[in-house]
């Protein structure tokens, strides 16, 4: 039975890596999310913040006095202070020469705030300062205080007002200064915020919930903290239990970090939903109900599907036992789908249930337990989904590396045990013996670590019949756990989340109604400047000093006024010296410069697309450690790949009876690779592969008695070089090998069989220990298909150069092998899976270059891959002749490709609804969505439907980008017409192509309605031009085109074909640009006007081509000449902002260039100088094959030959004259350029 999570584990269990990676990046910015929540939140401010509030003193009788902030616009006399506070990073550090150089870098420091720094209304600070005489001269008021090693102090005085403002310029203009003695001031801003931004504040903020959590135990009741207490201890035994299940499932540590991981991430994701959907939430509520939460979500459901999992019967045993595919592994996907659609539905009972239960606690209105139970609500819904999804993905990959490790411990048994007779495999020994045996084997760590935490892997030996009968009682012991829980708290006879017990003793003002997703707490009073600390009073008895030395009569000093001093917060700078920075200062810079980088829009962008294709490299990379790494539990038989033949019809069957044969132990002294070890005569050295098929055992080699000690860098080194040499020899030319080659040469099949199924994965591995010749031996014997060559090889030309071996051998004439087709210096590896299938090399075409020809004002080369002589020529006589009238001039007035399917219907009735509901607007509109769908750049443009009998006919039109659409028109098709059969559910797709699209046909509806793109080109030619250039007249032309390409034309019914010969220059260029050359019967479709202008004189020309076919992405463009070619005129690839550019500006060169053609061919026409160019460009006398005559008996045999009547020609003589060969070659030319 199909359990319902299936479709959500589906998705993830066959891309794992994806989705492992995807929920964490959510994870994280979740935690972000809250992260930031947590830091606005005044919750881990301590009940004394740092923050620090102005003080205010007053002079009075040569005193200071504390007066209130009430007084400052009172007194007669105002100033502001502000304490610069230097601190030094390296106070360990600074000695005698250190504090040499920091004495002057302070006084550069100083002389720089109080001259060099320019305010925002551009004054200074001798301007804004306090000074107690009113002349100008007078120095400001200012004091330092120095005290190295610590700190030094320096003070500034400002008139009121002003203090802001230069605290502001100092922030904005030198938050980080130096100064030639390479040291490094660094002003801070306030403390609280300064905390936040650096890593310290998470010591911050623990101090501060310390705090908190230390004033509520005080208050609390005794029976409130023991039930906490109790919850927090049941909340560990719960994760001692998921340990010791992990471990009796064969896990130590992924198992259970794999399910906390699952559930924390689930808690993650719900405390932002929580916040979204206004559920109040307290910190110390939270720490309250953690441990309940826990002990609710629990880990009984993960761990019932691990258990489903890998106990399941296919986890590490093949599930193919016999045939051709034996020994094939079940894909780790569906392991877990089987294992989900064997719990799944039980374990979302228990969700649901619980879920049920915990529903009835939130619509309560018992405060506390109303957002416990909605809190609890939203992590088990999460936690459900994170198990159908991101649980299974991590079990799938837990299923390969279990895997890839049991395969690597089978293969490091085979290499170094010798397994006998008498003491059988692991495998295939009963279980019960098999445990004996490894608890003898155990160590005495091993043995305590068993007795106290259990056997590891001990379930998975168990009967699971017996235990799939015992029902699990976990689950329903925790729903009543929940209810009693939520039964207590509403009876009140336990009130630890209510509001009366903890919140309410915390907060003494009513805060239940707050939508906050942490309470804030109303802070404290802060606390002002202390007057009274050494360094304040120093400065303010050094103010009252020179305030008293003011007052002498020869200075023009302030007098009788009292003075009112307000003391800012100190500002803090911190001193520190490049050489000399911390380590921890490094890091914790580096990390603030990573974070502005990270945050940057554009390198951010990069990042997750680094890290996008990093995950599907590391997918890909797995699958495929996965699949080479699994071969190891595979039978030696089916570890190779087999091909069925007519010559292999002949196997062997294999007894089952028969006991399973056992492998020889091998001696190193076997390998001819060590000639410094002496073997015994009668023994023969002699290469040896594991061969499953041995009819019986092995006796071992006996070492002689004078053996010399083995070298194993000596056995590597020389491993190494046989592998080279082997290399070497697989990839030399069959050229070089004899057709018949030597036994010397070429091992037996017996040999070459046994390397090819025994030897190293992956397979071509093994195929590169053996030269061309056995591996063609191999292909002919049905071992290796000629169509998987360069999948099995891994070698793309040594593919294609036996599989010519292979065609040749076995074809009439057997000249393949040794033919002219080139095949070498070719990049395969664009061509296979792309553009050709069973390559036997590639066909050069002449290219030529026609032009320049000006198309919109701007010069292209027109490349054309031919082998018809003129054409080049004639194309470049018509681009001459253009360009001398001021060149092409194009549109483009259609885009879109088409496709048109077959639909039938069971009657004609529901074909014309079928067709009434596509030509109204809500069917068009449900189609396009579902079309659109499918790629960002098809856009659908119209849909044309046609009827006939019970059968529609709907031709989608869309626009495809750069590329010429074929396939992605045909994904958007196939999927429109899926969501159309919801609406017509007896509709049949008979085929996605019926013939209405028109592709690779001629076709009137491609004419009518257009195809790919539709081209529009127009020259004017001046008339002295036609009669200079193409040796004609403007009236020759144009009659010429209308008796030809238009009347013509239409005589013989021809659909689209009113041209002289668009498609030469047409197919020319699809040949050297990459395009489809098959669909140059549509694209051909062409009209080509004349007209005189400008009186007569002058010549007006169009071309209008309404189906061109192109694209500048996929098909034939991957490939690298093609490529070139189209990076010569500028459209390689995709346009980078205008989807589709590219492809337009090739059919505006196409259209222009058929122009160039039809200009030429007619010209030459008119003037019948075509003949004469064809005998001079297009014969090809040389390389034309003697025409083949039957073998006539000589005289000898057949007596005297009778003498034949000589021919006769229109002149007379006996052999035809230069004027018959001309007529004849000539005909020949017309009627191929025409």
């Amino acid at each position: 039975m199909r359990a319902i999570p299936r479709p959500f584990a589906a998705r993830t269990a066959s891309a794992p890596i994806e989705t492992i990676v995807f929920v964490f990046v959510l994870a994280t910015l979740s935690y972000f999310y809250i992260l930031s929540a947590i830091r606005t939140s005044t919750y881990f401010a301590l009940s004394a913040p740092n923050n620090l509030r102005p003080a205010y003193a007053l002079l009075t009788d040569d005193e200071w006095v504390p007066v209130s902030g009430k007084d400052w616009f009172k007194a007669g006399v105002q100033l502001e202070l502000q304490p610069i506070v230097f601190s030094f990073d390296n106070i360990q550090d600074v000695s005698e020469s250190v504090s040499s150089i920091l004495q002057p870098s302070l006084a550069n420091f100083t002389d720089y705030l109080t001259k060099g720094l320019v305010l925002h209304s551009g004054d200074a600070y001798n301007s804004i300062c306090f000074r107690f005489a009113v002349n100008q001269s007078t120095e400001c008021f200012t004091h330092t205080i120095s005290n190295l090693p610590t700190s030094d102090v320096l003070t500034l005085s400002f008139t009121p007002g002003n203090r802001e403002d230069f605290i502001k310029a100092l922030h904005r203009r030198a938050p980080a200064f130096y100064d030639q003695f390479n040291v490094r001031y660094h002003v801070e801003g306030r403390d609280g915020d300064a905390m936040k931004k650096s890593g310290r504040w998470i010591g911050y903020a623990i101090r501060a919930l310390v705090v908190r959590f230390w004033d509520l135990a005080k208050k609390a009741d005794s029976f409130d903290i023991l039930l906490v207490l109790l919850g927090y201890i049941l909340m560990h035994v719960t994760f001692g239990r998921l340990f010791l299940a992990s471990r009796s499932l064969g896990s130590n540590f992924w198992l259970m970090t794999a399910i906390l991981s699952s559930s924390v991430t689930a808690f993650l994701l719900a405390l932002p939903l929580a916040m979204y959907l206004d559920i109040p939430l307290d910190p110390v509520c939270l720490v309250e109900a953690l441990p309940f939460l826990v002990c609710t979500v629990g880990f009984d459901k993960p761990l019932r599907l691990a258990r489903a999992v890998f106990t399941h019967p296919h986890v590490t045993r093949p599930a193919v036992q016999e045939g051709r595919w034996r020994g094939q592994m079940k894909l780790a996907g569906d392991v877990v789908l089987e294992a989900v659609d064997q719990v799944g539905n039980g374990i979302l009972r228990d969700y649901a249930l619980e879920i049920a239960v915990l529903l009835v606690g939130a619509s309560s209105h018992v405060g506390g337990l109303r957002e416990f139970c909605a809190l609890a609500v939203l992590a088990l819904a999460l936690d459900c989904f994170m198990l159908c999804t991101f649980y299974t993905a991590i079990l799938a990959v837990m299923i390969e590396v279990r895997r890839i490790k049991l395969a690597r411990a089978a293969t490091k048994s085979r290499r170094n045990s010798t397994i006998s007779e008498s003491k059988p495999s692991n495998l295939v020994r009963p279980r019960i013996q098999a445990d004996i045996e490894q608890n003898l084997n155990m160590s005495l760590r091993q043995r305590v670590s068993a007795a106290v935490l259990g056997v590891k892997g001990s379930f998975l030996r168990q009967d699971q019949n017996a235990q799939n009968k015992n029902e699990n009682p976990v689950a329903r012991l925790r729903l009543l756990l929940i209810a009693s829980f939520l039964t207590l708290h509403m009876l009140n006879l336990c009130t630890t989340l209510t509001p009366a017990t903890a919140l309410q003793r915390y907060h003494n003002h009513p805060s239940s109604k707050s939508l906050h997703m942490f309470s804030e707490p109303v802070p404290g009073p802060t606390k002002k400047v202390d007057i009274t600390s050494p360094v304040i009073s120093n400065v303010l008895f050094s103010l009252a000093t020179q305030d008293q030395q003011s007052q002498s009569p020869d200075v023009d000093s302030i007098k009788d006024d009292e003075i009112l001093v307000r003391v800012a917060p100190p500002l803090h700078v911190r001193v520190s010296r490049e050489d000399a920075v911390k380590s921890g200062h490094v890091i914790h810079n580096f990390m603030e410069s990573w974070t502005r980088l990270v945050g940057d829009e554009v390198l951010s962008k990069w990042i997750v697309l680094v890290l996008a294709v990093s995950v599907a490299l590391n997918g890909y990379l797995l699958k495929g450690i996965a699949e080479g790494g699994t071969s190891g539990l595979r039978p030696a038989g089916a570890q190779a790949v087999r091909f069925g033949g007519d010559d292999t019809k002949e196997k062997s069957k294999e007894d089952p009876r028969q006991p399973s044969p056992v492998l020889p132990k091998l001696s190193l002294l076997e390998s001819p690779l060590l000639p410094e070890v002496e073997s015994t005569p009668e023994v023969t050295p002699r290469p040896t592969y594991f061969n499953t098929a041995l009819p019986a055992p092995v006796a071992p080699i006996p070492v002689p008695a004078r053996s010399l000690p083995l070298n194993l860098d000596r056995i590597d080194q020389k491993l190494e070089e046989r592998r080279a040499q082997e290399l070497e020899r697989s990839i030399l030319p069959l050229s070089t090998l004899s057709t018949t080659p030597s036994p010397e040469g070429v091992r037996t099949f017996e040999e070459i069989l046994d390397v090819f199924e025994n030897g190293p994965r992956p397979v071509a591995n093994s195929l590169a220990m053996l030269n061309n010749e056995e591996v063609v031996l191999l292909s002919q014997k049905g071992k290796i298909a000629a169509y998987a060559l360069e999948k099995m090889l891994a070698d793309n030309e040594r593919a294609v150069l036996i599989r010519r071996a292979l065609i040749s051998r076995a074809s009439l004439t057997k000249t393949l092998e040794h033919s002219g087709i080139p095949m070498a210096n070719y990049d395969y590896s664009r061509v296979i899976g792309a553009c050709c299938e069973n390559v036997i090399g590639y066909i050069p075409i002449p290219l030529g270059v026609a032009g320049p020809l000006k198309i919109d004002g701007s010069l292209f080369p027109i490349p054309m891959a031919t082998a018809e002589g003129t054409l080049v020529a004639s194309t470049s006589r018509g681009c001459k002749a253009l360009n001398a009238g001021g060149g092409v001039t194009t549109v483009v007035v259609y885009d879109g490709m088409t496709r048109g399917p077959a639909i039938d219907f069971p009657s004609i009735v529901e074909a014309a609804k079928a067709k009434r509901w596509i030509d109204h607007e809500e069917g068009y509109h449900v189609l396009k969505e579902a079309f659109e769908s499918t790629s960002r750049f098809a856009k659908l443009q119209s849909l044309k439907v046609a009827i006939a009998g019970r059968t529609l006919y709907v031709r989608f039109a869309t626009t495809t980008g750069d590329a010429m659409g074929m396939n992605m028109i045909s994904k958007g098709t196939e999927k429109a017409l899926e969501v159309m059969s919801k609406y017509f559910p007896d509709m049949v797709v008979l085929a996605l192509s019926g013939n209405y699209c028109t592709d690779k046909k001629p076709a009137a509806v491609n004419w009518i309605e257009g195809r790919g793109k539709g081209v529009v080109a127009e020259a004017v030619i001046p008339g002295k031009v036609v009669k200079s250039v193409l040796k004609t007249t403007v009236e020759a032309l144009c009659n010429l085109n209308i008796k030809k390409n238009l009347i013509g034309s239409a005589m013989a019914g021809s659909v689209g074909g009113f041209n002289a010969h668009a498609a030469n220059i047409l197919t020319a260029i699809f040949l050297a640009t990459g395009q489809d050359p098959a669909q140059n019967v549509e694209s051909s479709n062409c009209i080509t006007l004349m007209e005189p202008t400008n009186h007569g004189e002058d010549l007006h020309m169009t071309v209008t081509m309404p189906c061109v076919e192109v694209g500048t992405v996929g098909g034939g463009t991957v490939l690298a000449p093609q490529q070139a070619v189209l990076e010569m005129l500028g459209i390689k690839g995709a346009h980078p902002t205008v989807p589709g550019q590219n492809a337009q500006q090739l059919a505006r060169i196409i259209a222009a260039s058929v122009m160039a053609g039809e200009l030429s061919l007619i010209s030459a026409l008119a003037a019948g100088h075509l003949v004469r160019a064809h005998l001079v460009h297009n014969r090809s006398q040389v390389n034309t094959p003697n025409v083949s005559r039957p073998v006539t008996p000589g005289p000898e045999h057949c007596g005297p030959q009778p003498s034949l009547p000589q021919a006769t020609n229109l002149v007379g003589n006996g052999t035809p004259s230069r004027v018959e060969r001309v007529s004849l070659n000539s005909t020949t030319s017309v009627s191929a350029s025409d």
